[in-house]
């Protein structure tokens, strides 16, 4: 999908630079003896100075090119949403990212689990995971992570909502005045 994704981009991308090539008029040599000199008081009566159509064609311009930017952005969104079905036999227990495009992820189905090494361009079985316990835990919390509505994929809203909000085990501290005085004095030692 991400291949399609750049491809329609690259296209895109193309389409905007021929557009924009063709638009440029070709500038060829004028034969001077053909041009007339026209009286200004004439011109002024009779031809229209109007910067009305101008600024039509502006805001045509400028909207056609906001609404191909969402329509673009809204077509990436789409493609990035993971679907997930909870009643599916292959499950991901865990994932982690190693890097960009390079991670390992536990995967299973039914009572057995992998060890599986992804990048961009292989899908490699790294190891047999057997201990029953371990598969276990990992179930539960990804049981547990997908009724919390999947922690993983949230947006930057929740993610900072969670990392602001105390948890169950955490104390919430209070910062008094003498926090701040106590740090100013000791700053004032340096």
């Amino acid at each position: 999908m991400n291949q399609a994704i750049r491809i329609l981009s690259v296209a895109a991308f193309c389409l905007c630079l021929a557009a924009a090539a063709g638009a440029q008029e070709t500038q060829q040599p004028v034969d001077e003896t053909s041009l007339t000199i026209v009286d200004e008081t004439a011109a002024e009566n009779g031809a229209s100075t109007s910067v009305f159509p101008y600024m039509l064609r502006m805001v045509l311009v400028l909207g056609l090119v906001v609404g191909a930017i969402y329509g673009l952005y809204a077509l990436l969104k789409r493609s990035q949403v993971v679907k997930i079905q909870p009643d599916a036999p292959l499950k991901n227990l865990a994932s982690l990212q190693l890097g960009p495009g390079k991670g390992v992820h536990v995967l299973a189905l039914g009572e057995k689990a992998w060890l599986v090494g992804v990048t961009d361009s292989a899908v490699n079985l790294v190891a047999e995971l057997n201990d029953k316990e371990l598969i276990d835990e990992l179930t539960l919390a990804a049981e547990k992570n997908a009724a919390l509505g999947g922690t993983a994929r949230t947006d930057f809203q929740g993610m900072l909502a969670r990392l602001l909000k105390p948890t169950a085990g955490q104390k919430t501290t209070a910062v008094s005045k003498d926090f701040f005085s106590k740090q100013r004095d000791r700053l004032k030692k340096f």
